[in-house]
């Protein structure tokens, strides 16, 4: 005890224990977990500090995680432009050209990131409506949208003049409600100025519920995405760099000395110490060696476990992942640890964001800036009224293999459906030929269903006398009774066959049986639906994939074959054919003319075959050079009869006149092969098309070359063919590719404009178009039939 003080005894009363006080719960006595003296029990939410514009401003310039967080959400959810669900494609084309000249895609995108960067940005609309950017928004006299202007909370300032905007009689007026400042003060580094919010699109970060102490700094707008990561982009940021310091400390030299507690006691005994310590040091960092006494010294490296360490890591990037609502992957580049974990949860919760921005101010402002344009095209005279549309974003992600399997073969089963039902409606006469084709050209998706009109209910159509009530409106189960003599794609037939065109030429191969040249074809196997049979003949005799088909109808086949044979025309197709060398060789591009005159070597065209082109030369819309339409019949329906010589023409005399155009076509081709130039500059004696027909076929009817030429500014059939006649009597040299062919064709191919044309000078311009492969394409038909050498 220490004199003066006297030790106070705290008084215990035997029996009595003071208890604590606890509402509900379990406490432990030992521990005090869960009492008053538990530490943990007294955590509490706090508000962090306030980051100022500026702060905000250079972590985003100078954090790539943080401008990662702020920048891909936005990116994501613009990126590939928006559907308008306008059916008119011109108009869809030039209201597009007019969202292009404004950079909308861009705009928006920037107008996001300033969003989610300061927790809120306005987009100020430039609008020629004739009023001054103080005034409000004229909505019945807008010209168009002149320019974007994109600038963060941080620039813009609300004015409050009325608490409540809100003017049904006045079309200024667009909405009203509480919150909406009249107008926004712009205080920019290129100027100041006054705008009336009606020529603002207003972008927020979430909601603000007024009770938060946030609520007078960021009102109108939304927080700021860094208060919502603060901490966890700190972790995740310095997680890394801790990490490495850590490791470095977790590897610890020692140094064992002889009597070293001796020395230590002696007057210079740390300074001993400390030298010898210094000197091992230095020898090794510098000789990566240390020179120790054998006797009693030692030196040695002790490491520690880091066992956890990467866990912690990874948690880091996982809550900042979580908080940021953006997947590891997009994030870092790789998936989330742990077991089966793939990510792919990770990314469906963030397309569901990405959607969530789309659908909201992103969605709404858009819909006010086409809205805007639109009206200024009605006002210029570009289109007569406002078309009805709708504003959808189209999504970041482009579907998988198996996914885009899948929704191409239900669009498949739909449209056999559809085709169906249109093919039994026609052949039970509700429906005419030309009212299915009028549906298909105004919309691919076309429903026969909404073809029929109340007049077409209500009409006669023939059927009462098979013993149906004339009042009868018929169902598509009271149709199948028809179905039987439908010929479609699931039809009641043993063989295909089909066209390969190419520059209005059809692929052709000799049959290893000896009965002459035809196209891809054979037996449908059991299981195999015709499209599927025809497609994988395709492949085995002439090596092609064989893209989008098109079903033509059916031929009668051999003389022993009760099946028809059903045919096809192959729309687009990958690989350069070559044939099997097994039931077919020698792959070839003929011209119908050569196929229907059977000017082919062996002088054998397949029967099936050669009948299937003059059936179907018209849909085939490929026209004739030499072939004499008069010396070869045409039945009711205009299609070429089998029989080859004029009504009006003994055999003998057929087969004379045939033997003479044949010797004069090649005759021709010699001439022409000879007068022309493969590299040289070329006159062309027809200044275009052989005809009108021909050139219309080639510019509009189905050929599609219109829609290829306009970005071109090439906007009338004229302009194409001045210049595919250009092209073709240029010389090459400069961008200019060429050759010509054996029948006396002129080909070029300009590299700069991916223009493709060939023509003789004799007879004009053939054709004219852009390959999708571009100069692959040209290299191929080189290959094929090109002659470089004068």
């Amino acid at each position: 005890m220490i004199a003066g003080k006297e030790k106070k005894v705290k008084r215990v009363i035997p029996g009595k224990i003071k208890t604590q006080l606890r509402l509900d719960g379990y406490y432990n006595v030992l521990n005090k977990y869960g009492t008053q003296h538990d530490s943990t029990e007294y955590y509490q939410w706090a508000t962090g500090a306030a980051v100022t514009d500026a702060e905000l401003a250079d972590l985003y310039a100078g954090n790539g995680l943080f401008s990662t967080i702020i920048d891909a959400p936005a990116d994501d959810a613009t990126k590939n432009g928006i559907d308008l669900g306008i059916k008119d494609k011109d108009l869809q084309k030039r209201l597009d050209d007019h969202l292009q000249t404004i950079h909308y895609q861009s705009k928006l995108a920037k107008a996001l990131k300033w969003a989610r960067l300061f927790g809120g940005s306005a987009v100020v609309m430039l609008v020629d409506d004739g009023r001054l950017l103080q005034d409000p928004l004229n909505w019945r006299d807008v010209h168009g949208v002149e320019e974007l202007l994109v600038y963060g909370r941080n620039e813009v300032f609300p004015l409050w003049i009325n608490g409540y905007e809100n003017n049904p009689a006045d079309e200024d007026y667009r909405k009203g409600g509480t919150g909406i400042p009249e107008f926004y003060q712009i205080n920019s580094v290129y100027g100041s100025y006054v705008v009336h919010s009606s020529r603002c699109l207003v972008f927020h970060n979430g909601e603000i519920p007024e009770g938060s102490t946030m609520s007078n700094l960021y009102r109108t707008w939304g927080i700021p995405e860094y208060m919502h990561i603060r901490e966890e982009l700190r972790n995740a940021c310095i997680g890394p760099g801790y990490s490495i310091r850590l490791l470095e400390r977790l590897s610890m030299v020692t140094y064992k000395m002889k009597n070293l507690a001796n020395v230590l006691s002696t007057v210079d005994g740390d300074d001993t110490v400390l030298q010898r310590m210094e000197m091992l040091d230095l020898a090794r960092n510098l000789l990566n060696m240390v020179f120790i006494d054998a006797d009693g010294e030692d030196v040695g490296i002790q490491s520690l476990s880091v066992a956890g360490v990467k866990d912690i890591l990874d948690n880091a990037c996982a809550m900042l992942s979580a908080v940021s609502h953006i997947p590891q992957t997009r994030l870092f580049g790789r998936s989330p640890a742990g077991e089966n974990a793939t990510g792919e949860g990770d990314m469906e919760n963030y397309k569901e964001a990405v959607s969530g921005i789309q659908s909201g101010d992103l969605r709404d402002n858009t819909r006010t800036l086409v809205e805007l344009i639109l009206r200024g095209m009605a006002w210029n005279g570009e289109i007569n009224e406002v078309p009805e549309y709708t504003i959808t974003y189209k999504s970041a992600w482009s579907l998988s293999d198996d996914e885009k399997a899948t929704q191409d073969q239900a669009n498949a089963a739909a449209q056999l459906t559809r085709a169906q039902t249109a093919s039994t409606y026609v052949t039970a006469g509700i429906l005419e030929t030309d009212e299915v084709r009028r549906s298909l050209a105004q919309d691919e998706q076309f429903d026969p269903e909404n073809i029929i009109t109340e007049v077409d209910v209500n009409q006669d159509w023939g059927m009462a006398a098979a013993g149906n009530p004339q009042n009868k409106i018929f169902t598509t189960g009271d149709f199948d009774r028809y179905k039987k003599n439908i010929v479609t794609d699931e039809g009641d037939c043993g063989y295909v066959a089909g066209f390969v065109l190419n520059d209005g030429k059809i692929l052709c191969g000799q049959r290893s049986d000896g009965q002459g040249w035809c196209g891809p074809g054979g037996h449908i196997e059991p299981g195999e639906t015709p499209s599927m049979a025809f497609r994988r003949e395709a492949k085995e005799e002439f090596n092609i994939d064989v893209g989008d088909i098109t079903y033509l109808g059916n031929c009668k086949g051999k003389p022993d074959e009760v099946l028809p044979v059903q045919i096809y025309l192959v729309n687009g197709f990958d690989g350069v054919p070559r044939c099997d060398q097994k039931e077919m060789f020698t792959a070839t591009w003929m011209p119908p003319e050569q196929i229907l005159k059977q000017d082919v070597p062996g002088g054998l065209v397949f029967e099936p075959f050669l009948r299937s082109v003059k059936e179907y030369l018209d849909q085939l819309g490929i026209t004739l050079d030499d072939f004499d339409e008069s010396k070869h019949n045409r039945d009711e329906d205009g299609k070429f009869s089998n029989s080859g010589g004029s009504t009006s023409s003994k055999d003998a005399s057929s087969k004379e006149n045939s033997s003479k155009d044949l010797n004069d076509s090649r005759s021709h081709a010699k001439i022409n092969s000879n007068a022309v130039s493969a590299k040289g500059a070329n006159t062309f004696k027809v200044k275009g098309f052989h005809n009108k027909q021909k050139l219309n076929n080639h510019w509009q009817n189905g050929r599609t070359h219109a829609a290829e030429y306009a970005p071109d500014g090439i906007t009338t059939k004229e302009q194409y063919e001045k210049r595919a006649v250009q092209l073709l009597e240029s010389s090459c040299g400069n961008g200019i590719k060429g050759y010509k062919t054996k029948e006396g064709l002129v080909c070029r191919y300009d590299t700069k404009k991916n223009d493709f044309a060939k023509g003789s000078p004799e007879k004009g311009v053939r054709t004219m178009f852009k390959p999708d492969d571009g100069e692959d394409y040209y290299k191929r038909q080189l290959e094929l039939e090109g002659i470089e050498d004068d």
